[in-house]
């Protein structure tokens, strides 16, 4: 499980009913030379939907799933992707955001805490 709070000083009401997925990553991305990129996936295997919810009109959402990769060394990656219509803080464009988060196991329970939507890791 993993729950948080959605932030969005540029528009404090885009917060409210934001669609939150939670998937298991199972295509991986590599950089060589810092200029391409390419996939490595197992044969017929694509990211897999874990839940889904929306945020709450004070922005709090909880989301939970379950995942599991056929193979001895292949585990569950989790990631939370988020849609929203938060205004960037200086570009005013929207983007969704991918957060990774570590797998655990029920009752564990992964806190994200604010997760502001007007900002990229571009910005930092």
């Amino acid at each position: 499980m993993a729950t948080g709070v959605l932030k969005c000083p540029t528009d404090p009401a885009a917060i409210k009913k934001v669609h939150i997925d939670l998937w298991d990553e199972d295509c991986k991305f590599f950089n060589v030379d810092s200029l391409e990129l390419f996939v490595v996936a197992l044969p017929l295997e694509s990211d897999d939907l874990m839940g889904r919810t929306w945020s709450d009109t004070n922005g709090h959402f909880q989301v939970t799933g379950c995942a599991s990769d056929f193979g001895p060394i292949n585990t569950p990656d989790p990631y939370i992707y988020i849609e929203h219509d938060c205004p960037h803080r200086t570009t005013n464009a929207t983007e969704p955001i991918q957060i990774d988060v570590i797998p655990l196991f029920l009752p564990s329970i992964v806190r994200l805490g604010n997760i502001y939507l007007d900002r990229y890791l571009d910005d930092y």
